[in-house]
């Protein structure tokens, strides 16, 4: 709560009457107690936005914990003015009416039949078919998070049928169930119940999570405080009542809430409890509770664990106890997992201490503190937890496996000798060894997926990388990799996810995404995290759309920045410059440079990119070593189609190379530069951006893997029509030449404030400030001579090479502006899903 407050006060020193951030800062202050301070928080939030559903509600919140009842009605049917039938304000207004839960929902009795609506059998789930019978039903599960673009997670999609219609793509594609990590909405139960009604021979079945926090404690891993621990217990049995259709849920900021009256417990496949458990939690937890080691629950037994594994064990006992006990029903369960924990041994991970050891035993240091885990430092198995005779429905095994993370799926011997029955796969290699030792129990992978964004976050060796992968590029690897699944003996696979998500981020980018509070805000293309979807959420909206592919027309009625007036150009065609044009959305900057011919034999182009302030920044182009006429922090280096990038100021570059003392120079490793910061200066040097994804490793065997690194400001020259990633493109017929470029790129930390990178810190403490907008200084040179001069943008008419510069800028923005579009992933994944059968023979 502590450091969502800070990030909310920053986000107010930034912008003092921005309604997002002081509404933010309103809940964050009604959770600590302070309601006078978050009643006007809220205040100020209503009047800079009068229409901020998020804000009335809140007000009403703090209305009604202290004692406002008129204000606090009052708030909640503005609310629902707003958001008519939400939940949320309903459940409020029937508390005030002195409503209780039975009020709501009719009391019912506990079934004298136990259900069992799914269970276990030999690594897979099964099901009833139409005869009654048992029946192994392979899981064809995508993945539901369903923070919109301008939203956070908690922020969930109105009923406004969006549900519907995600439930109907889901089922279209050919998968037969859903996962969803946290308690939704009650129309999203509403809408999946309509669909199954309405399709009973194939309905779509509801996996469900039940969300947990990090547990309190810094040196102490308290999961077993009883506060903690006693939201969670309640979570489970909010999880369970709501599929019941048998929940009243009162509202709570960053929770879903009100009646839910759809019971979806008929297509309930099982739960699956928990987070991704960070390993330092888990190791000091069962380094406190060294005696915890068996655990005998009513239907959840573990014999030989660790102490971790035995509390995961009770949790999931107490989730089917209180199922049985109220609705007398059963479906399998499992915690979440994740490589990282897996009960599998790795010889070529070491953990940080592990690598310090010996690195200083080479003679060498670790030249820059590790952001990973340790990632083979402990395991959790759920091999060791048995069901009872008193849970038939059985438990199962869930991991989020992805083909790129942890290191050691990529440089195992035995895995990278592996092969599918579509031939190299290091990513078979180790689910195969996981399903092996789960012997008999089925194993769900239920996350894995590669995104389609510009940004790499690691590199794979079949190239199924974190990132730099085409919408095309994207489709072909999820559908190998359900294959995969499949044929490795897993019962079921999840894929991530179905729709993109902004607020999302990654380790390798969001250093540089600044305020937190506001990533929801813009659409970073550099960051893998936020670009998993089946469905795409583009920035801007589709009618204003620009298109890398040559074609002027969607620049039809945005201004010329300059070159359409003042003095002609006289010289040779291909170096002349005609004019720029620039343009931006939530997520680039577009640039359009109109020349004389386009022949790169004969003329290339800068354009120098002032991002602030004009007494800062290089006053010296690269290659031609030409004065500019204001100080630049990056330089838009066109040399054709092979040869274009986007270069920084040295001093602004945030990554530098360091050569490890004793190693070859080639395994360098580039780290952040802690004094980097924009600077006034006149050296003309330039530099690629390059980041290493793949760090250098070193075995427990003492093996080095040499780190691997891109340079991530390479421009991609195609049509954007045969390529998502493409960056640039240019029209020899017409002369013109478009360019999109990350606002990241730019060291933009919050387009939507117009906020650059100042400077940051080796801990990635970053410093922002407020650009009045960009300044563009345009040149042209022959390649052959670079230095015996060209043309220039805007052109001066006097001595001077440049005319006066002007600002470009662009309005700050609240609520972004996307569209939705499905990607090419969904006709993969529906040819994937079909070649796999629904009923698959016992393996």
């Amino acid at each position: 709560m502590r450091v969502a407050g800070n990030e909310f006060k920053r986000a107010l020193a930034l912008c003092p009457g921005e309604p997002g951030a002081l509404t933010g800062a309103g809940y964050v202050a009604m959770r600590e107690g302070h309601l006078p301070a978050a009643k006007a928080l809220f205040s100020r939030a209503i009047a800079a936005d009068s229409m901020s559903y998020d804000a009335i509600a809140g007000a009403g919140m703090v209305a009604d914990r202290m004692g406002e009842s008129v204000a606090a009605r009052r708030s909640f049917e503005r609310a629902l003015r707003i958001l008519p039938g939400d939940s949320t304000a309903l459940a409020y207004l029937a508390r005030q009416r002195g409503q209780t839960s039975q009020d709501v929902l009719a009391a019912r009795a506990r079934p004298t039949t136990t259900t069992v609506t799914a269970r276990t059998g030999r690594r897979v789930i099964e099901v009833r078919d139409r005869a009654g019978k048992w029946s192994p039903m392979w899981i064809k599960a995508v993945n539901l998070g369903a923070a919109l673009p301008g939203k956070f997670p908690s922020e969930f999609p109105p009923n406004d049928s969006t549900y519907e219609r995600w439930i109907a793509l889901i089922a279209e594609m050919g998968a037969n169930a859903v996962r969803v990590y946290t308690v939704h909405p009650p129309h999203f139960y509403a809408a999946l119940r309509n669909w199954n009604l309405a399709h009973a021979s194939n309905p779509v079945w509801l996996i469900h999570g039940v969300w947990a926090e990090p547990p309190p404690g810094i040196k102490e891993e308290k999961y077993d405080d009883p506060q903690w621990l006693a939201q969670f217990q309640r979570e489970m049995q909010r999880v369970v009542s709501l599929t019941h259709g048998d929940a009243l849920i009162p509202a709570a900021p960053g929770h879903a809430s009100g009646a839910y009256r759809a019971d979806v417990s008929a297509w309930t496949l099982g739960y699956i409890i928990g987070r991704e458990w960070e390993p330092y939690s888990v190791v000091t937890y069962n380094a406190l509770n060294p005696r915890k080691s068996s655990y005998g629950g009513k239907y959840v037994t573990v014999s030989a664990g660790n102490a971790l594994e035995i509390w995961l064990a009770a949790q999931c006992d107490y989730m089917v106890s209180f199922e049985m006990d109220r609705y007398n029903a059963q479906r399998p369960i499992a915690y979440t997992n994740w490589p990282t924990l897996d009960p599998l041994t790795h010889p070529t991970e070491t953990s940080m201490s592990e690598e310090i050891a010996l690195l200083r035993a080479r003679g060498e240091r670790l030249v820059e503190k590790s952001k990973e885990y340790d990632n083979d430092a402990v395991g959790l198995d759920a091999l060791k937890m048995r069901a009872t005779d008193a849970f038939p429905a059985g438990v199962f095994a869930s991991y989020h496996v992805y083909p790129y993370y942890p290191e050691f799926l990529l440089v195992d011997p035995g895995y990278s000798k592996a092969r599918s029955p579509e031939g190299s796969s290091n990513y078979y290699g180790y689910l195969r060894e996981l399903v092996t030792h789960h012997g008999d129990m089925p194993v769900v992978i239920s996350e894995y997926g590669v995104p389609s964004s510009r940004g790499i976050g690691h590199f794979q060796p079949q190239g199924w990388n974190h990132g730099g992968h085409s919408e095309q590029q994207q489709a072909l690897i999820d559908a190998r990799l359900t294959r995969d699944i499949y044929a490795s003996g897993a019962a079921g696979a999840g894929l991530f996810a179905l729709i993109d998500e902004w607020f999302k981020k990654s380790w390798i980018v969001t250093d540089f995404e600044y305020p937190h509070v506001r990533k929801q805000l813009w659409l970073n293309p550099l960051d893998a995290e936020e670009n998993y979807g089946v469905v795409a959420m583009r920035a801007g909206f589709k009618d204003k759309r620009i298109t890398i592919d040559g074609d002027t027309a969607d620049w039809r009625g945005r201004s010329v920045l300059y070159g359409t007036t003042g003095p002609r150009s006289s010289a040779p065609l291909p170096l002349q410059l005609k004019s720029l044009r620039v343009a931006h959305d939530e997520a680039y900057v577009y640039l359009r440079l109109d020349v004389g011919r386009i022949d790169w034999t004969r003329a290339h182009y800068q354009i120098g990119i002032d991002t602030y302030r004009r007494n800062l920044g290089d006053t010296r182009f690269p290659h031609t070593g030409s004065p500019a006429p204001v100080g630049l922090e990056f330089v838009l280096d066109l040399g054709g189609p092979e040869d274009s990038q986007v270069l920084v100021d040295h001093p602004y570059n945030p990554y530098r190379a360091v050569v490890i003392p004793g190693s070859k120079p080639e395994a360098s490793q580039y780290v952040y530069n802690p004094a980097v910061r924009i600077v006034a200066n006149d050296l003309g040097q330039w530099d690629s951006v390059t980041v290493v994804p793949n760090r250098r490793r070193i075995g427990r065997d003492g093996k080095i893997y040499d780190a691997i690194s891109y340079n991530r400001n390479r421009l991609l020259y195609s049509r954007e029509s045969d390529n998502s990633l493409a960056d640039w493109f240019a029209n020899p017929a017409s002369g013109v030449i478009e360019v999109r470029i990350p606002w990241g790129m730019l060291q933009l930390v919050d387009p939507s404030t117009r906020s650059v990178l100042f400077s940051n810190t080796t801990e990635g403490n970053v410093s922002g400030a407020i650009t009045d907008g960009f300044r563009f200084a345009v040149e042209s040179y022959d390649p052959s001579k670079p230095r015996s001069g060209g043309d220039t943008l805007p052109r001066s008419t006097g001595a001077t090479r440049f005319a006066d510069i002007p600002t470009w800028s662009w309005s700050t923005w609240d609520v972004p502006e996307w569209h939705a579009e499905i990607k090419p992933l969904f006709g993969a994944m529906q040819r994937a899903f079909r070649g796999i059968p629904e009923h698959p023979p016992t393996r």
